[in-house]
């Protein structure tokens, strides 16, 4: 039992403090990202000092949509609409997703594993495709999800 009060208070502080969100949310996911990049210098036969741009190049989509996060819960938290809700998670993972193809991109290039010509061409054809999908996607899930929250908040019927 303390264990879970305990958790519950830590993940409260944590909200009211990005710097603190982001910095206990970083190293996980930059260990993370230590185990893929050992993988792939074992397959490929880097050096360290070949995948330190890639891997930085991947740790930024995440340093681009942690604070994202922040800021959309704290504006829950203010009571914001569930359109406004939903169009702010459509838009960060819109950014996220863009955020992650120019990292994938520029690794590929880096690594010498795709032409630079090839890797623009489809950059420019990946872009205007898939980021309205992820935005539309994420913004239908999200309206589902907010509104039923603020519904049972309200004590209305639930959305499933």
């Amino acid at each position: 039992m303390p264990r879970y009060l305990a958790a519950q208070q830590f993940g409260r502080t944590m909200r009211l403090s990005l710097w603190a969100w982001i910095l206990w949310s970083l190293p996980i996911y930059l260990l993370l990202e230590v185990g893929a990049f050992l993988i792939i210098r074992e397959c490929l036969r880097k050096t360290a000092s070949e995948l330190i741009g890639p891997f930085l190049a991947f740790a930024v989509p995440w340093a681009i949509f942690a604070p994202l996060v922040w800021w959309l819960r704290k504006w829950e938290e203010q009571g914001a609409t569930p359109k406004r809700l939903a169009r702010g998670w459509g838009l960060s993972m819109a950014l996220f997703s863009i955020a992650v193809m120019v990292a994938l991109f520029y690794s590929g290039m880096e690594l010498r594993l795709m032409d630079q010509m090839d890797a623009a061409i489809s950059f420019v054809a990946m872009v205007p495709l898939s980021t309205p999908i992820c935005y539309f996607v994420v913004y239908s899930r999200a309206l589902t999800v907010i509104s039923s929250r603020t519904s049972s908040k309200l004590g209305g019927p639930q959305l499933k």
